[in-house]
């Protein structure tokens, strides 16, 4: 099972890292969805070019820390050091799984806008997914 949850999440980094490389490159398809948004529907945010790169760069570390844990990459790195790694990116997706107690996640009270909708049936289950594959990959 180990082996199938680290390719799993490995796939899942690189493709989400691509996805955020494509929005720096000023693509459109499904930037609608990704941003929460007020009742009023103005974003509650706008991401730079910049923030968004710096998410591809860390989804991109993710995939890499996987790999690494998973042995398919070798690093002079202790193994510990791999394991707290591991242990970050799981807390850091049970926290966005959790959500900020109003835009995001399962605790969100705006639950009518399409980002609405799509963290509720698909961005906190992934997240819910990831943290607990990583607390199941660390663990075992």
């Amino acid at each position: 099972m180990e082996f199938i949850l680290s390719k799993i999440n490995i796939v899942v980094f690189l493709f989400l890292a691509a996805m955020h490389l494509y929005w720096v490159c000023n693509g459109q398809l499904g930037i609608a969805a990704t941003i929460p948004t007020k009742l009023n529907g103005k974003r509650v945010f706008t991401p730079s070019r910049f923030g968004t790169f710096i998410v591809a760069v860390g989804l991109f570390l993710f995939a890499v820390l996987n790999m690494v844990f998973d042995g398919l990459v070798q690093v002079p790195i202790a193994p510990s050091y791999v394991v707290y790694g591991m242990w970050i990116i799981a807390v850091i997706f049970l926290l966005r799984f959790i959500g900020d107690f109003k835009y995001v996640g399962i605790t969100k009270r705006f639950r009518k806008s399409v980002f609405a909708q799509k963290d509720t049936y698909f961005f906190s289950p992934l997240c819910l997914f990831l943290f607990v594959s990583h607390v199941v990959l660390v663990i075992d």
